[in-house]
């Protein structure tokens, strides 16, 4: 491995940290905004960015162990189970260009949500409603290691405050991404290589992560939330086209 290209991975994995820890979520489209432009495949980016979730999420899910909602949880991880496989294996098999104006449409579609609806739209919480959510997340997930934004609209408003939701969303995202991984290594993806990238990464996204933390209060959430959304604007476009 190149330096510069060590040098990116540990950049992107900060950022990817520093935008999980402050807005609960984010870490894999922020990695998915970058790490396609540089990686060996379009598969490659999203397993190593699906790798960088499993540290975070992990952490910050055993950290917050208490305040975890299970019983909310459960539909959202059992409709993931069955989502994630099919779209993983679906991944393994669709061509780079494909996948590219899959992955940048995606990309378009949740800014704009984001910018414009996410305030406007909330989802009543139910078992239902909870597997939906958690199948979509799931599909996102083992597609694009974008699986967060379902997942985030239904508990905002499920969850029972902001502690329990972000609590709640870390264990989602640490069950989901480990699994979501083991079903990359099955198709073949997780390589040796891979893992050594993402190892470097993690060393970013972890301090990301704590540096997130101790700066949140003094942050304006929205502003950097927008900036973020308008850069995944145009890194989508890029991808589409």
């Amino acid at each position: 491995m190149e330096p510069l290209h060590a040098v990116f991975l540990i950049l992107i994995g900060f950022g990817a940290g520093f935008v999980q820890r402050v807005s609960g979520f984010g870490l894999g489209i922020f990695a998915m905004v970058f790490l396609p432009h540089f990686m060996p495949s379009h598969t490659a980016a999203a397993t190593i960015s699906s790798l960088f979730a499993c540290a975070t999420a992990t952490y910050n899910a055993v950290r917050y162990c208490k305040k975890v909602e299970y019983k909310t949880v459960l539909p959202m991880i059992c409709a993931a189970l069955i989502t994630i496989p099919i779209a993983v294996h679906f991944s393994a098999v669709v061509s780079g260009e494909i996948f590219k104006i899959l992955l940048g449409s995606v990309l378009i579609v949740l800014s704009i949500y984001f910018l414009f609806f996410n305030q406007h739209i909330k989802i009543k919480p139910g078992i239902v409603n909870g597997l939906i959510s958690g199948g979509l997340g799931g599909t996102l997930g083992g597609l694009f290691s974008t699986g967060g934004p379902p997942v985030v609209l239904y508990l905002s408003s499920a969850a029972k405050n902001n502690l329990s939701y972000f609590a709640t969303v870390q264990f989602y995202f640490c069950f989901t991404n480990l699994y979501a991984t083991s079903m990359r290594a099955v198709n073949g993806l997780v390589t040796t290589e891979l893992l050594i990238y993402a190892v470097i990464g993690m060393v970013g996204c972890m301090t990301g992560d704590f540096v997130g933390r101790k700066i949140f209060s003094k942050l304006d959430g929205k502003k950097l939330k927008q900036i973020i959304y308008i850069g995944m604007i145009i890194s989508g476009i890029v991808m589409f086209f």
